[in-house]
């Protein structure tokens, strides 16, 4: 195996995450085998979007997965998928619409639903800390992409737009955690963006510009007070910047490996990172083309490996959660498979 700039050389760290094994998993019907895209998930509930448009929901335990009722409202890819505040499950989609369910409310019909103006492709989205603004980014279409607000107090029209920051897909977009008004964007021509909205002008609200150097696949904020700004492209490189200065902290370079202290292992593409605020580390989750997750913890200028969860996916994992209370990690693929890992 062979790729196009040396890969960085792992460390392997122990203690940092009990051993994790698979407790159980969710087949979907061979019919249908929809590729699992996106995973929220409350403590007892989770939630997946799937290539069949649709939103399936399990009440999860030790024993198992138990089928809880599906969510179908979109008519084209579900790109996006975001658990809110333990009260609401987000949507975003390839219809040009976000949809709000209130999991407070027992209804399989969305509380609210956000329609691009001209229906525009949305790709990814967020809401503020204050519940606010909703923020959208778009595909791009014809010469604009475009990010798209909507004011949750009157949500029936989009309130402005912002075009000229991005000129190709905007994958990604994150509103800091603990502002109201700060928020970072991601395209696939190699940009995050990071802004302080107080009028809605683009202009004068940019406020910073990182420059990676290739297409965006992931981005967003971590450290104690989200002071770090991670970036994961579609060439699978990793680096991380300080969100102050619009700094370049650490260039880790393409993660895909073939072995580790001499021992084989496959990671071929990053899935994404998750900050544990009781620690203070930074994870990053990567999975090979046979199914394998390897969990990595982001040390100072280098990955050191805890644990490679084998045996549970046959294909390309789409997406991982963990909740770092009871280690419990979901995850979901190209297989048609949801599992659960657990200590």
């Amino acid at each position: 195996m062979s790729y196009s700039t040396k890969p960085i050389q792992l460390s392997v760290i122990e203690g940092l995450i009990p051993p994790i094994h698979q407790k159980s998993f969710y087949q979907f019907d061979n019919n249908s085998s929809p590729y699992i895209y996106d995973i929220a998930a409350t403590s007892t509930h989770c939630f997946i979007s799937d290539s069949n448009h649709q939103i399936t929901s399990f009440e999860y335990k030790n024993s198992g997965f138990t089928f809880a009722g599906k969510l179908n409202y979109h008519t084209d890819t579900i790109t996006k998928l975001k658990l809110h505040k333990n009260q609401f499950i987000i949507s975003s989609s390839k219809d040009g619409r976000i949809a709000l369910w209130d999991l407070r409310i027992p209804s399989r019909q969305p509380t609210n639903v956000f329609q691009a103006k001209n229906h525009e492709p949305l790709l990814s989205f967020d809401i503020n800390n204050s519940d606010t603004i909703l923020a959208a980014g778009t595909e791009l279409i014809e010469d604009d992409a475009k990010i798209l607000f909507w004011d949750l107090r009157k949500p029936s029209l989009v309130a402005a737009e912002f075009s000229e920051s991005h000129n190709d897909d905007i994958t990604q977009l994150q509103f800091h955690p603990t502002s109201d008004s700060h928020f970072i964007s991601g395209s696939t021509d190699g940009l995050i963006c990071s802004f302080e909205l107080e009028n809605f002008n683009e202009d004068d609200e940019l406020v910073g510009v990182i420059n990676s150097g290739s297409s965006i696949n992931k981005a967003g904020y971590f450290g104690p007070s989200a002071e770090y700004i991670y970036c994961l492209t579609h060439i699978e490189t990793f680096s991380l910047w300080g969100l102050s200065e619009f700094n370049l902290l650490c260039d880790i370079g393409d993660i895909r490996q073939d072995h580790c202290q001499g021992s084989f292992i496959q990671i071929d593409y990053a899935i994404d990172c998750q900050f544990d605020f009781s620690t203070n580390r930074l994870y990053l989750f990567a999975g090979s083309n046979l199914g394998n997750i390897s969990i990595l913890h982001v040390a100072i200028n280098e990955l050191q490996l805890c644990q490679t969860l084998n045996d549970g996916h046959s294909e390309i994992v789409r997406s991982i959660i963990w909740n770092p209370q009871t280690n419990t990690f979901l995850s979901g693929g190209e297989d048609s498979k949801l599992c659960m890992w657990r200590p």
